[in-house]
């Protein structure tokens, strides 16, 4: 066992310490990390300002103050004169009856036109709705303590009016005073999207990719170059120079994990240009998988170093695999929103299953109940995938 623990020690040495590999595996898979976070952060439509065009009919200054009010609801308005209405292009609108400030002071109701076109985005049309049913109550929030303070003052009309019309835009502008605080009951946290999807995403691609990529091209190498086959005439058996290899696959996998799960923790702590991560309390389950899914990555990377003669084949193909697997196993976007059928293929990868691992732990905040399932298939499919690795590579190129 010493004697394959040093062939494995001594060529992770290498490959971690390589030019190469410093880039490759402890900065790029970072700046994925941290831009994937930042361009698919998910921060809920409450958070984003919906366009509204406003085609203001009405001359009183009411409509004025309803215009402010729809800017405290996060619209980004832009306020049109009947003329303009005709001939501006738009994705949703709102028009004011010209009888605006009048009905509303004398108590009648007013119907509001608005109206949005077929090719914009649904989910903004349904932001924008249940922001105008906001804007609407607040408004009326805002008149009833607008006339209880004008009949205390005792103020109509006259000099004192626009002093009272300032006033009602002071009212509009105050902050909430009842805010809605929303969170997921029970164990767990939200469904994965952000940092809680790119994080883990990447951490799982990037062993793929780095192991994958790095090691078939290793393994081609010293088979073209003859190495393996020096070494065969040593005292080392193949088995143990086979075992040694793997473990040597395995450790690379587990350091680029490790290194990943440092770096995102990091990058959340520091709340890195707004990004919020934590790998959670139960982040030893995170760490103990790891070992399962490294030594599965390693066993299909000893199959494909042997299944093919050239480093530029091996390059070529692990490179097509880590993208496939990546895609198809969840490490771009949830599996959720794949097809059913894509989702049954994806479970073929390994990639399938340390997504399921990662999102139970990070996303669901399970435990060791999260990673049993996805440890076992994962050992499984290193056990079948090195004894095919065992049989298809040759000392000798």
């Amino acid at each position: 066992m010493r004697r394959i623990l040093h062939l494995a020690l001594h060529d992770t040495r290498l490959f971690v310490l390589a030019k190469d590999s410093i880039f490759f595996m402890f900065i790029m898979p970072v700046l994925f990390m941290v831009f994937f976070s930042v361009v698919l952060r998910g921060g809920g439509l409450e958070q984003v300002q919906v366009s509204l065009h406003v085609v203001n009919r009405d001359q009183g200054f009411l409509a004025e103050a309803f215009m402010e009010q729809l800017r405290s609801e996060n619209f980004d308005l832009t306020v049109l004169t009947p003329a303009e209405a005709d001939t501006t292009g738009y994705l949703r609108r709102l028009t004011l009856p010209e009888d605006f400030t009048r009905k509303v002071q004398a108590l009648e109701q007013v119907a509001l036109d608005f109206t949005k076109v077929s090719g914009s985005n649904i989910e903004y049309d349904a932001a924008a709705e249940v922001r105008l049913h906001q804007a609407q109550v607040a408004f009326l929030g805002a008149l009833i303590r607008w006339n209880q303070e004008l009949a205390a003052a005792e103020i109509s009309d006259g000099p004192l009016q626009e002093i009272a019309q300032e006033r009602l835009l002071a009212l509009i502008r105050e902050p909430r005073q009842v805010t809605v605080a929303e969170s997921q009951a029970g164990q767990g946290r939200p469904v994965p999207r952000g940092a809680g999807q790119s994080v883990p995403g990447m951490l799982v691609m990037f062993v793929v990719m780095i192991v994958l990529i790095g090691g078939s091209e290793s393994l081609t190498r010293e088979k073209h170059q003859g190495t393996l086959a020096r070494l065969a005439t040593t005292t080392f058996s193949p088995a143990e120079i086979l075992t040694g290899k793997l473990l040597h696959l395995g450790l690379a996998g587990l350091i680029q994990a490790l290194v990943l799960m440092g770096a995102g923790q990091l990058i959340g702590m520091v709340h890195l240009f707004g990004i919020d991560f934590s790998w959670g309390p139960n982040f030893w389950a995170v760490v103990l998988f790891t070992i399962p899914f490294a030594f599965a990555v390693a066993s299909l990377t000893l199959f494909v170093g042997g299944l093919l003669r050239t480093t530029q084949q091996a390059e070529s193909l692990a490179w097509l695999a880590g993208m496939v697997m990546a895609a198809m196993g969840g490490c771009w976007w949830p599996l959720e929103i794949m097809p059913r059928a894509a989702q049954l293929i994806g479970s073929l990868f390994p990639t399938y299953w340390a997504m399921q691992a990662l999102h139970g732990v990070v996303t669901f905040g399970r435990g060791l109940d999260a990673i049993a399932l996805p440890s076992l298939i994962l050992a499984a499919f290193g056990i079948f995938f090195a004894w095919l690795g065992s049989r298809t590579m040759k000392m000798i190129a």
